[in-house]
Parts: structure tokens; sequence; C-alpha cells
């Protein structure tokens, strides 16, 4: 159940940046929100008594947070570059 706890905070915690981007006035960055991945986690807390459900909820879980990680990196790269490009500019 740890790692299941474990998976929820991670996925919560994907939650930053996007919110950080509406902060910044980029709203257009929480439409890469990690939605699925703290739903799955949810749905895998639900699961507890049955080992072999919170397993495989758990995979889907670690699987969505790594591909939020990966697709999130190169998006983020762009949007400060975007912002260091245009403070270097005067805009």
């Amino acid at each position: 159940m740890g790692g299941t706890v474990a998976a929820l905070v991670v996925a919560a915690l994907t939650l930053v940046p996007p919110l950080l981007g509406v902060y910044l006035g980029l709203w257009f960055l929480l439409l890469g929100s990690n939605i699925p991945g703290i739903a799955l986690a949810i749905v895998a807390l639900t699961k507890v008594p049955d080992t072999d459900e919170v397993e495989r909820y758990l995979r889907y879980t670690w699987a969505c947070n790594l591909a939020y990680g990966l697709l999130g990196v190169p998006v983020m790269i762009i949007v400060l570059f975007a912002f260091v490009m245009a403070l270097a500019l005067g805009y």
C-alpha cells in the first residue's frame, strides 16, 4: 500500500507545472495534466484487499507518471525558451 500512496503523491505533484503555467497565464499547459495517473492511483487505493488488482493499477499509474515526465520536460523547455526570448527581445 505504501507504493500506491507514493504513486498517488507523485501523480498529484505532477499538477504543479500546469498550475504554475496557469498562474503565469499559460492556461494551455493545464491541458497536459496527469489526470489519468491520479485517477488510476485512486482506483488502485480502492482495490486494496486484492493485491493483483492493486499491482496492475499501480503499474498503470507509474506508466502514466513516467509518460507525463517524459512528455512534459520538452514542453517546459520550449515554454521557458519562449519566455527567455520574449524577455531578451523586450516584449
